[in-house]
C-alpha cells in the first residue's frame, strides 16, 4: 500500500478535521434549540457571513476539478457553462433576495404553499421536498463525493487494485468522506454549516492561490506556461480565449455554444431566482438589507475571485502532463507533483473544506426539506421541536449514505453537472413569474418540470440513436434551446387553460411579500402601498450597472492574469466606475 503523504502532512489533515468537528460540538447546542436554529440559524446573520457561506459553499471538491478540466477540453471560455449564471445571480441579487427574506420561511418548498393553494399546491410541494431534497440532492452529493474520492486516489497514489486495511481504496476513500461529512453536520446544522464555512473558505483559496502561483515558476511564468502548452500540442490561442471567435451560427461551434449560454441557459435555469440551498442563506439573514448584500457579495466572489488560480493550475496540467484522458485529474496531479511536505497537507486540507463546505450544505438544506415539507407538514404536525431535530439528524444520515453509494456510478462530473440544468431547463421562466405575475398557479410549475423532463429524456434517446448520433440539438446546451422552446409555452398554455389561485390566497401573498410590478396590478392594485411597490427604473440601473461591474471584473482579472495588462486594467477601471454608480443607486434604495 502507497502512502506518500509525510507526518507533517497527515497532522495537518487530522488537525483539521478536529477543529471542524469541535466547531460542530460546540454549536450543537444552540442548534438544537429549534428548527428555526438548526436551519436557518435563527434568522440572525449579517451579509458578510451569509455571502461567505455561500461562496464557500459552492467552492466544493468538484469544482476545481471540473473548471481546470473544462479549459483542457475546449479552451477558458467553456466556463461559461458556470459563469452565464453570474447574469441572473445579479438579477437575483435586485428582484429575488429580499423577497426571499421577506417572506419569512424556512425552506424554498414552502413558498409553494405561501403562492398557491388548494390541493395541486399540496401535491406540488411534496414532490418538490421529494424531488429537490432527495433525488437531486443525493446526485450533488454523489459527484461531490466522487470528486472528492478522485483527489484522494491521486494525492495518495492509490490504484484501483489497492486496499487498506482489507477494504478497496475507493470504498475506504468514501467511508472515510461520509463519516466527516456527518459528524459535525448532524451535530449543529446550519450554525456548524456557516461558521465552518469562514474557515473553509480561507483555507481553500489560500491553498489554490498558492498552487497557481507554484505552478507559474515552475513554468516561467505565463510565456513559459503558454510555450510548454504550445509543445504539449494544444492550440494555446484558442485555449486562451475568454470568449470564443465569432463563427457561423449555424451548426454546433464554440460561438454558438457560447450564445446559447448567455442567452438561454442563465434564464431559464431553476436557480435564477436565488432558490434552493442558497435561499437557506437567504432566510437566515438579519434582514432583506442583509439578504441582498450577501448575495451581492456572493455572486462577485464566486464568478470573480474564485477560478483563475483553478485556470491557471488547468492550464499547467495541459503543460506538464499533456493530453489524458481524465483532464479532470489535472488538478490533484499537479498538486502531488509542485507541492512539498507540508504545503501538500495543507492543500489536500482545503480540498477537505471545500468538500465538507458543499456536503454540508447539501445535508442541511436536504434535511430542510424532507422535515419541513414532508414530515412535519404531512405526517407529525405540531409536536415537538425535539422530534424533529431528531428527525432532521436522521434524515442528514440517510442522505449521506444514499450520496455515498450513488458516488461510485458518477464516472464524469461535468456530465451530472449537464444533467442537473437539462432536467430543470425552462423552469426557471415560471420561478421569475410566479414573484411578478399573479394569474401563475401550481399548475404552471407543474407542467414546466414535467415538460422539462420529458423533453431530457426524449434528446437523450435520440441522442443515443443511429439516425440522431451526433446532431447539435440532442447535445448540451443545445439540447437546453429545444427544452426551452417546449417548456415555456408548455407552462403558458396551461397556466391559461387551468384555475387562477383564490383571489384571497393571493391578497394575502402580496401582503407579506410585496413583490409589486405590472404583473400584480389586477389584484393588488387597490391594497395601500402598492404604489410604492411598482419595481421602477433605479432598479433596472442597479442590475446594468452590476452586470457591467460583475463581467467586467471577470474579464479584467482574466487579462491580467493572462498577462494582458492594458486591456485588464482598462475592463477593471470600467467594473469600478459601475460599482461606484451601483453602490450609488443601492444608497438611494428602490424607486
Amino acid at each position: 500500500m502507497s502512502f506518500p503523504l509525510a507526518g507533517i502532512d497527515i497532522a495537518i489533515l487530522l488537525s483539521y478535521v478536529l477543529l471542524v468537528f469541535g466547531i460542530g460540538l460546540f454549536l450543537s447546542r444552540r442548534a438544537s434549540r429549534s428548527t428555526e436554529e438548526f436551519f436557518v440559524s435563527g434568522r440572525s446573520l449579517p451579509w458578510w457571513i451569509v455571502g461567505t457561506s455561500m461562496v464557500a459553499t459552492t467552492f466544493a471538491a468538484d469544482t476545481p476539478l471540473v473548471v481546470s478540466g473544462l479549459v483542457a477540453q475546449g479552451g477558458i471560455f467553456k466556463n461559461w457553462l458556470w459563469w452565464q449564471y453570474g447574469i441572473g445571480g445579479i438579477a437575483a441579487v435586485f428582484l429575488f433576495a429580499h423577497l426571499w427574506r421577506r417572506a419569512g420561511i424556512t425552506t424554498d418548498a414552502e413558498l409553494i404553499e405561501l403562492r398557491y393553494g388548494g390541493r395541486p399546491a399540496t401535491a406540488l410541494r411534496a414532490y418538490k421536498a421529494t424531488w429537490f431534497g432527495l433525488f437531486q440532492n443525493v446526485i450533488i452529493i454523489a459527484w461531490v463525493m466522487k470528486a472528492m474520492t478522485k483527489i484522494v486516489l491521486v494525492v495518495m497514489g492509490w490504484d484501483g487494485g489497492t486496499t487498506i486495511m482489507g477494504i478497496n481504496a475507493e470504498v475506504f476513500t468514501v467511508l472515510t468522506l461520509f463519516a466527516i461529512a456527518v459528524s459535525y453536520t448532524v451535530l449543529s446544522g446550519l450554525w456548524g454549516v456557516v461558521m465552518t464555512d469562514l474557515l473553509q473558505f480561507v483555507l481553500a483559496m489560500g491553498a489554490s492561490i498558492y498552487l497557481a502561483v507554484a505552478v507559474l515558476q515552475r513554468l516561467g511564468g505565463i510565456s513559459g506556461l503558454s510555450d510548454a502548452i504550445t509543445a504539449q500540442g494544444f492550440d494555446i490561442s484558442e485555449t486562451l480565449r475568454m470568449i470564443p471567435r465569432a463563427a457561423s451560427l449555424s451548426g454546433a461551434n464554440p460561438f454558438l455554444e457560447f450564445l446559447v449560454l448567455i442567452g438561454v441557459v442563465w434564464w431559464a435555469s431553476y436557480s435564477i431566482d436565488g432558490g434552493g440551498y442558497l435561499s437557506q442563506r437567504l432566510f437566515a439573514a438579519k434582514n432583506e438589507r442583509h439578504s441582498v448584500l450577501g448575495f451581492l457579495w456572493y455572486i462577485v466572489a464566486h464568478i470573480c475571485i474564485r477560478p483563475w488560480p483553478w485556470i491557471i493550475v488547468g492550464l499547467g496540467g495541459m503543460a506538464l502532463f499533456g493530453s489524458i484522458d481524465d483532464p479532470e485529474l489535472y488538478y490533484p496531479m499537479m498538486m502531488r507533483k509542485l507541492l512539498p511536505p507540508g504545503i501538500l497537507g495543507l492543500a489536500v486540507a482545503s480540498f477537505f473544506a471545500a468538500f465538507m463546505s458543499t456536503i454540508d450544505t447539501q445535508l442541511n438544506w436536504g434535511s430542510s426539506l424532507l422535515v419541513n415539507d414532508l414530515y412535519r407538514r404531512f405526517f407529525r404536525k405540531e409536536r415537538k421541536e425535539r422530534e424533529y431535530i431528531l428527525a432532521a439528524r436522521c434524515s442528514i444520515i440517510l442522505l449521506a449514505v444514499l450520496g455515498a453509494l450513488g458516488s461510485f456510478a458518477v464516472k464524469d462530473i461535468s456530465f451530472a453537472w449537464k444533467l442537473v440544468y437539462s432536467i430543470t431547463a425552462g423552469i426557471g421562466t415560471v420561478y421569475i413569474a410566479r414573484w411578478y405575475w399573479w394569474r401563475v398557479n401550481a399548475w404552471s410549475e407543474i407542467s414546466a418540470m414535467a415538460t422539462a423532463l420529458l423533453c431530457t429524456i426524449i434528446l437523450t434517446l435520440l441522442g443515443r440513436s443511429p439516425r440522431f448520433a451526433g446532431a447539435a440539438f440532442t447535445t448540451f446546451p443545445y439540447s437546453l434551446v429545444v427544452t426551452v422552446a417546449v417548456s415555456v409555452p408548455a407552462w403558458i398554455t396551461v397556466t391559461f387553460i387551468t384555475r387562477p389561485v383564490d383571489r384571497d390566497h393571493l391578497i394575502r401573498f402580496y401582503e407579506r411579500v410585496r413583490p409589486g410590478g405590472f404583473g400584480w396590478k389586477a389584484v393588488a392594485a387597490g391594497l395601500p402601498g402598492f404604489e410604492s411597490d411598482i419595481v421602477g427604473r433605479i432598479v433596472l440601473v442597479k442590475v446594468i450597472a452590476g452586470l457591467i461591474m460583475l463581467n467586467s471584473t471577470l474579464i479584467g482579472t482574466g487579462k491580467l492574469v493572462l498577462g494582458s495588462r492594458p486591456e485588464g486594467f482598462m475592463l477593471l477601471g470600467l467594473a469600478a466606475l459601475s460599482g461606484a454608480v451601483l453602490y450609488l443607486f443601492m444608497r438611494r434604495g428602490k424607486s
